[in-house]
């Protein structure tokens, strides 16, 4: 279904997977809600999907104190350019990754007045594809839906999309009943199943480390949610309990170094680490990390220190 795509699609997400448990009700799980006019796109062979709502982190603390700070440059930039502004015109984000590719697919306001941007990036060229409008060029692009959806990947695959969108209409069911078990209020959120994709990962530098630890995963879910403090569950499911021994031995041994190493005075990142728990259940690994609004306050604070050093 896809092609080799643009690797800017939230790769970076794959350093998040490891997944989340969460908690049940009397009724029927609820779920997080997906726009229906993204869940509408997601291609029948995908095996990873990421979200944000973006309208929702836009009112976290976090966000406000070091997110929005950090991207203002950028944003501005990109808003003066385009006419849209994701600082506020962006509503909600979904990636859906298969073995080989990438898209993100987004809900927003694109223009004030409602129209798709004009392409002023020097390469970017304004294209038409079945009636839909393209801007980029013959290896990557954004995808104009309407005036509040667009699909940004690798071109074959936007053609591909416009190509196959009749037959679109339901999330592959395997990851669906996985989305139905996340709390509702997750700002930040991921499913995977059938092997996590590490194809997207560096094969160098830091993050070229995770892929030991996703290869052997058969599934995972992820639920983050920034609105009082920090709440995030991950699981992670792996091929039998040798395999979820082995990389959650691996995972509190880096946790228990990472707390011998860090000075007596760094109490908020002591403090951090402590609230972070790992757990074996059979062929699962349980990850979770629960902190309070004061801590990430500190934690902020600590973070835009080191951005400006």
């Amino acid at each position: 279904m896809f092609t080799k795509s643009a690797r800017f699609c939230g790769l970076a997400v794959l350093g998040l997977v490891s997944v989340s448990l969460l908690a049940g009700c009397r009724r029927a799980p609820q779920g997080v809600r997906i726009d229906p006019a993204l869940a509408s796109m997601v291609p029948s062979d995908t095996v990873l999907l990421m979200g944000v709502k973006v309208e929702s982190l836009r009112n976290t603390a976090l966000y406000k104190n070091l997110l929005a700070s950090s991207a203002s440059l950028r944003i501005n930039e990109f808003a003066e350019r385009t006419g849209f502004n994701p600082s506020t015109d962006l509503w909600e984000l979904l990636v859906a990754a298969n073995r080989t590719d990438a898209v993100v697919m987004a809900r927003g306001k694109f223009s004030p007045q409602g129209l798709e941007p004009k392409p002023a990036v020097p390469g970017v060229q304004r294209m038409s594809y079945k009636g839909y409008t393209l801007l980029g060029d013959e290896k990557s692009a954004v995808l104009f839906v309407n005036a509040t959806t667009a699909i940004a990947g690798s071109t074959p695959v936007l053609h591909s999309i416009v190509d196959r969108r009749a037959s679109f209409g339901e999330i592959p069911a395997e990851l669906n009943k996985r989305i139905q078990l996340l709390p509702p209020s997750s700002q930040i959120w991921a499913v995977a199943v059938g092997g996590v994709p590490v194809e997207f990962i560096p094969k160098s530098g830091n993050l070229s480390n995770l892929q030991r630890a996703l290869a052997g995963m058969e599934a995972a879910t992820l639920s983050i949610d920034l609105q009082s403090g920090l709440s995030l569950a991950a699981e992670a499911d792996y091929r039998d309990e040798q395999t979820a021994k082995k990389t959650g031995d691996a995972l509190k041994a880096l946790l228990g170094i990472a707390r011998l190493t860090t000075p007596d005075r760094e109490r908020d990142l002591l403090q951090a680490m402590d609230s972070i728990s790992v757990a074996q259940v059979g062929p699962a690994i349980k990850f979770n990390a629960q902190m309070p609004q004061d801590l990430v306050d500190k934690l902020t604070v600590y973070a835009r220190k080191l951005q400006e050093r």
